[in-house]
């Protein structure tokens, strides 16, 4: 019995069925980043009635420390069993919540101490954010037309299809580099925006313009002066979007 005739109908009219687990891995890490967060902030207000930390003396066992075994064992069960469905979307979601436990905490690893409440914790929310995103585009994007073994027009018209989504990838990194986050996470899903980013200056404190623009002064200056502009009218809307998310920073900064 094949994957696809495992899944109800419905399922199989809405999905791939190659797509299905990246869908559900997807959907793990996402909603496992959400609910950590949650746990977090309600531990940080000093809730009555919800757990807090967990500790062992002194030490605090921070969730990534359950999060990296989970990853390392369902990872060897996929590898070596390599399971049909429903067991492979099981591992992916399982994989998914992990991987969503340990980027959560990215930042503390990065720095090797916990900042997690500082605006270098951060960092842990770009990088569920770039782990999203490519966990999106593999599951929406990646195989947006599919292939035919024959040599005829389905054929050609699958390895057009291959290269626009490479070359919308390519836009989507480039717009990524020049800190142009959220239109690249737009963009994996409308192209014409993931290109519009991609040739639109470089935030100044990105990694495109420490790589190009310190030899164009002018350029840079350019960059600048938009990023102040952009930050005077849309600045406060995004701290409040993160803020939303991942919770104030120590000192409400």
């Amino acid at each position: 019995m094949s994957a696809a005739s495992t899944y109800p109908l419905w399922i199989g009219s809405f999905f791939d069925s190659k797509k299905l687990p990246s869908l559900v891995l997807l959907f793990g890490l996402v909603l496992a980043f959400l609910c950590l967060r949650a746990n977090a902030r309600l531990i940080r207000k000093g809730v009555s009635w919800w757990p807090g930390n967990i500790r062992r003396g002194n030490l605090h066992v921070h969730h990534m420390v359950f999060g990296l075994p989970v990853m390392f064992v369902t990872g060897l069960l996929e590898f070596a069993i390599r399971p049909e469905a429903p067991y492979a979307e099981i591992l992916a979601f399982l994989f998914g919540g992990a991987a969503g436990a340990v980027f959560d905490e990215f930042a503390l690893v990065l720095h090797l101490k916990d900042v997690y409440w500082e605006r270098e914790g951060r960092q842990s929310v770009v990088a569920v954010f770039f782990g999203t995103s490519l966990t999106a585009f593999m599951a929406v994007g990646f195989i947006p037309l599919g292939y035919s073994d024959s040599r005829g027009a389905a054929a050609l018209i699958g390895w057009l299809g291959l290269g626009s989504v490479l070359l919308n990838l390519a836009f989507v990194v480039v717009a990524f580099l020049k800190g142009r986050l959220w239109m690249g996470w737009v963009g994996i899903f409308v192209p014409v925006i993931g290109f519009v980013a991609a040739i639109r200056l470089a935030r100044p404190l990105s990694p495109w313009a420490r790589w190009r623009y310190g030899p164009k002064p002018a350029r840079l200056a350019r960059a600048e002066a938009r990023a102040v502009r952009f930050d005077q009218r849309w600045g406060d809307w995004q701290h409040r979007v993160v803020d939303l998310i991942a919770g104030r920073v120590s000192g409400g900064q």
